[in-house]
């Protein structure tokens, strides 16, 4: 018995000193064989990139006054790398709930109405099918508590209280349609005051994963001054991510819309820098080191003179007043215009202006409210403003018949108040008449320019042929682009093909109503000035622009410098240049803009029109320039519903006098 038990004994030692021995040799593979390994592990991080958004680059005047800029604003984010998983929800409803308490605007474009019982917002259709098939999965026609049901489970919401859900619900679904990942933290909200980020601050141990960050909003010194060029900014659309993204977009850049924002988009994105932010196997923050510089956009410099932008923008709406306050007589009814000036040196814009107009810095607040104006002040009359010229078309038509040579400087024509190259029984009713049906009598092309004798034209541009007065009108630029940098509607000059692609008949009366800018011809108001332009520069066709340079963000490098580029050049053939403009300083001078420009210290050269619209309504156009030794402007007005062109002339003498005003305190004042 005893030996059994000894036995027994000696087995367990063995057993005992086995289990210590392998114990033993583990700690050994442990500490010294595989040590270095597990300390390895136990020390390793993950190393996270986050993009910084590089700062956009500013618009400019030609004396580098800033017109849209970056204005540094708080933003409340939600960082991944710094988010705990199981309390990115908890996180999200606690600071909305103080966001919601300041009165701070949500990030959240769910199509969704916030309150019980939901219902989806129709107007938002795009957003809504991309919610129903993309997002939450559900058939189209399902309904507004499918939906909820499906973004409850989808961002395990069941433990929200249900009041909240749907507000927790929205902020999910935009963080995942703007990528919000590791690398691209999510705004929560923008542009929050100061008041707002304090608080966020001072709760920064409680909400770990939501921060305070900087960003640039865009900010105009004065909204109103040149919004319909400038142009607008807004976030990136998913349509639009994926052509964008390989350019190194994200979902949450901002992009220039419209206008020099767009145009230019390349240039005054800047380039984003990379900070990396690493992490241990705990989640904790390690180390953060700068990768990559943000670059700042360039900026963009304008040929624009802010100072006579302004006045412009002024006289314009005082030119339109005027015209609505009239008791009687043409005008009273005019419901907007547009205005550009150039310079005749080189086709620069030095102002562009549009009334009704509106400010870039309410652009989104108001969006719904301009956009409902029945006087329409979002549209960019003019640039895509499309208007028959009318009158102001009859010197293209006295260059051209100067240049063919069928007439000349002493050439006359007896006007009886109609046309009669053609019989009653040949034309198949009344005579074309002249204005008012007044009778001029004999005139020469000066004198028709003077009180601008219709038939004198009509019988120029049936002696011309529409193919010799279109060619001349493209030369002076006419139905063509400018060379304008922001999107500008092309126009159309009266032509056959026109006329049989709406069912019509080309023919004799086609041809006279072209020639005093009547019928399917329509132009853009910088088309008008830059027609201006070339009469002053006797045939040189400059392209129009209104960009002078583009310089690195700090001003040491000029980018680009815009070319002075001629579009066309047409010969002053038979002094046709020179005579069209006697007969436009008869206009100024004798004729009926002679009330105002009579009054200037040096001469105009101009003329007026009278374009008629539906409703029995006329237009009213003008376009002058001057002065007329040595001219330096060139102007264009069209007021819809605006009368008689002549009532513009006002517009004209104004513009001139600023101009002259702002230079005599600063000749350098454009450029």
């Amino acid at each position: 018995m005893k030996k059994i038990l000894d036995s027994r004994l000696n087995i367990l030692v063995i057993v005992i000193i086995g289990i210590f021995t392998a114990f033993t040799l583990k700690l050994i593979q442990y500490q010294i064989i595989d040590g270095e390994e597990y300390y390895s592990k136990s020390n390793s991080s993950t190393r996270i990139n986050q993009t910084v958004t590089a700062a956009r680059g500013d618009i400019v005047d030609i004396n580098g006054v800033p017109l849209a800029g970056s204005q540094v604003v708080f933003d409340v984010t939600i960082n991944k790398a710094y988010m705990p998983s199981d309390k990115l929800n908890e996180r999200i409803l606690d600071t909305a709930k103080i966001l919601l308490a300041q009165g701070e605007k949500l990030n959240d474009i769910l199509p969704m109405e916030a309150e019980y019982p939901y219902s989806f917002i129709d107007e938002k259709k795009a957003e809504l099918t991309r919610l129903r098939e993309d997002v939450a999965g559900v058939a189209i026609y399902a309904s507004e508590q499918d939906v909820m049901a499906k973004l409850v489970a989808r961002y395990k919401l069941e433990n929200i209280p249900q009041e909240y859900q749907r507000l927790v619900a929205g902020i999910r679904y935009t963080m995942e349609r703007e990528g919000y990942s590791a690398s691209y933290p999510f705004d929560i909200a923008k542009d929050v005051s100061i008041h707002t980020a304090t608080i966020i601050k001072e709760l920064s141990s409680e909400l770990t994963g939501i921060e305070i960050t900087e960003s640039g909003k865009r900010y105009y010194a004065d909204g109103t001054v040149l919004p319909h060029i400038l142009g607008t900014v807004g976030p990136i659309y998913a349509e639009e991510y994926r052509q964008l993204k390989s350019q190194g977009y994200g979902l949450n850049d901002i992009l220039g819309k419209s206008g020099l924002e767009r145009a230019y988009e390349s240039y005054l994105k800047g380039k984003d820098g990379v900070v990396q932010i690493e992490k241990n196997m705990y989640g904790e923050v390690t180390d953060l080191e700068i990768v990559q510089r943000p670059q700042p956009g360039n900026n963009v410099k304008l040929t624009i003179n802010v100072e006579l932008q302004k006045r412009s923008n002024e006289i314009l709406k005082s030119q339109v007043e005027m015209l609505q306050s009239r008791q009687a007589g043409w005008g009273k009814e005019c419901t907007g215009a547009a205005m550009v000036v150039l310079s005749v040196k080189d086709g620069s814009v030095l102002a562009v202006s549009n009334y009704p107009s509106y400010d870039l810095n309410l652009y989104n607040s108001n969006y719904e409210e301009y956009f409902a104006d029945a006087d329409t002040p979002l549209f960019n009359r003019s640039v895509q403003g499309l208007y028959r010229p009318g009158s102001v078309f009859k010197v293209n038509v006295a260059i051209a018949a100067l240049q063919a040579g069928i007439i000349d400087e002493n050439f006359t024509y007896t006007c009886r108040g109609y046309y009669d190259y053609y019989t009653v029984e040949q034309w198949g009713g009344p005579l074309p008449s002249c204005a008012s049906g007044v009778a001029h009598g004999t005139i020469n092309v000066k004198q028709a320019i003077k009180v601008s004798c219709n038939c004198f034209f009509y019988d120029l541009g049936r002696r011309l042929g529409i193919d010799v007065v279109n060619e001349s009108a493209h030369n002076m630029g006419l139905g063509v682009l400018t060379g304008l940098e922001v999107t500008e509607a092309r126009g159309r000059l009266s032509n056959p093909e026109f006329t049989e692609s709406l069912g019509g008949r080309w023919q004799a009366g086609n041809v006279i109503q072209a020639s005093i800018g009547q019928l399917d011809t329509v132009i853009t108001a910088v088309q008008l000035a830059t027609y201006a332009n070339t009469v002053a520069n006797k045939g040189v066709r400059y392209a129009t622009h209104i960009v002078n340079s583009i310089e690195s963000y700090d001003g040491s490098q000029v980018i680009y410098k815009a070319p002075v580029t001629v579009l066309s050049q047409t010969p002053n053939t038979n002094n046709a240049f020179d005579i069209a403009e006697k007969g436009m300083i008869m206009a100024s001078e004798e004729g009926s803009a002679k009330m105002y420009l009579d009054e200037l210290p040096y001469t105009i050269a101009s003329k007026t029109g009278t374009a008629q619209v539906p409703g029995n309504l006329y237009n009213a156009t003008m376009m002058a320039y001057g002065p007329v030794d040595n001219p330096e402007i060139a102007i264009a007005i069209i007021a819809e519903k605006g009368g008689n062109g002549y009532n513009l002339a006002l517009g004209v003498k104004d513009v001139f006098n600023a101009y002259y005003e702002i230079k005599s305190q600063d000749p350098n004042a454009f450029g």
